[in-house]
């Protein structure tokens, strides 16, 4: 039996008709991969029930991951959201990822459902992933990696001075388009002793103050906010982030501001804008600079790079257990269009030590005609 008939043995399980699965592939909404001899499909469009960023593979469909409400407006998001109780986390910054293993192969994939070779070689350093999944088969971990050293978000905890962490925050099951209710999720992690996001426990929508004291907190630190769950199914999962936060990822993002859509910076400007008058209540002098510089300097400094001839690039540093995984994660950031160079490459200690500098040709281009007197109309 071919792997695409195999497949389709999987997917009418979720009442998919062969011609609507034939019809996917030839659209390229499921598109066939293969890693290490591990194949799946890769689902780039919702097919039926199956979402953008599932996973199908021989051994069932894992479902991706479902988008996450935010509100700006800490009370009243939270009052209109929930009459029921729900449990409070950290929102770590980092990349997500799903922890799973499909035909005996423990691999991690990203929320577009690619396989990430570099967090697949490292998973082994946070979790015991052959007591977990020789325990529980089936499962998969949702968390977040996060650390200065990782190819995706220059962003990061403070917490995390080097290197990467892992940190768990739900769990599903291969099959299951729901997630593993709390409490059963939080003894998981505790019986096998994962990393996990910060618990802050279980509020109701009468604690704000108690909200408000942990988002004082985290704001203070400079960590990106807290994501709410319910303790019911049909209530929403929330997210709400500092202000500190929409000020980082403004100052990150600037430097490619000409290839950017505007909407990413005036929707953190907004957000940081519900933040003040809600938090704080009074805006300061000293977040009008915060804001200047987060936005102009990084954007300038890129102008004087390309005055200059000089190709504007963002360099990062990963560490890998394995030599091999280094190509692997080569060809990855090629198949994912992403243009860079690898600066150096040292063996030290028990890590293969890279750094890249990804290309921003892009933004480096844009601002190159400009600066040449091209004309344009806006």
């Amino acid at each position: 039996m071919s792997l695409h008939m195999q497949i389709y043995d999987v997917v009418k399980q979720v009442g998919i008709a062969e011609s609507m699965w034939r019809e996917a592939l030839e659209r390229h909404d499921a598109v066939s991969e293969e890693y290490d001899g591990v194949r799946f499909f890769r689902i780039t469009k919702k097919i039926g029930p199956i979402g953008r960023g599932s996973i199908i593979t021989e051994d069932g469909i894992v479902f991706g991951f479902p988008r996450i409400a935010r509100v700006v407006h800490l009370e009243n998001g939270v009052r209109n959201a929930y009459t029921l109780p729900f449990y409070v986390e950290e929102k770590v910054d980092g990349y997500n990822v799903r922890v799973m293993r499909i035909q005996g192969r423990v691999l991690v994939f990203s929320r577009g459902a690619y396989v990430c070779p570099f967090s697949t070689d490292r998973v082994t350093d946070f979790l015991d992933v052959k007591k977990i999944f020789d325990d529980i088969p089936g499962l998969v971990i949702c968390g977040e990696f996060a650390g200065p050293d990782n190819p995706y978000n220059i962003e990061h905890p403070p917490y995390v001075k080097e290197d990467i962490r892992f940190f768990a925050f739900d769990l599903m099951m291969i099959n299951q388009p729901h997630r593993v209710p709390v409490n059963e999720r939080y003894k998981i992690f505790d019986d096998y002793r994962m990393p996990t996001v910060r618990r802050f426990g279980q509020f109701s929508a009468s604690d704000i103050p108690g909200l408000k004291k942990i988002i004082k907190e985290l704001e203070e630190a400079g960590c990106e906010g807290i994501v709410m769950k319910p303790t019911h199914p049909a209530e929403k999962i929330l997210k709400y982030v500092t202000l500190s936060s929409c000020l980082r990822d403004i100052n990150v993002t600037a430097p490619l501001m000409a290839e950017m859509a505007s909407e990413f910076f005036t929707h953190r400007i907004i957000r940081a804008a519900m933040f003040i008058h809600e938090q704080l209540q009074v805006l300061q002098p000293e977040v009008f600079s915060q804001l200047g510089k987060a936005l102009l300097k990084p954007i300038y400094e890129n102008v004087v790079k390309a005055a200059r001839n000089e190709v504007i690039d963002e360099k990062f540093f990963l560490r890998f257990r394995e030599e091999r995984n280094i190509q692997r994660m080569i060809d990855h950031l090629r198949k994912c269009k992403v243009k860079f160079e690898v600066l150096s490459k040292k063996n030290i200690g028990n890590y293969w030590q890279v750094e890249f500098a990804r290309k921003c040709y892009a933004s480096y281009e844009i601002l190159q005609k400009h600066l040449q007197g091209a004309t344009h109309v806006d």
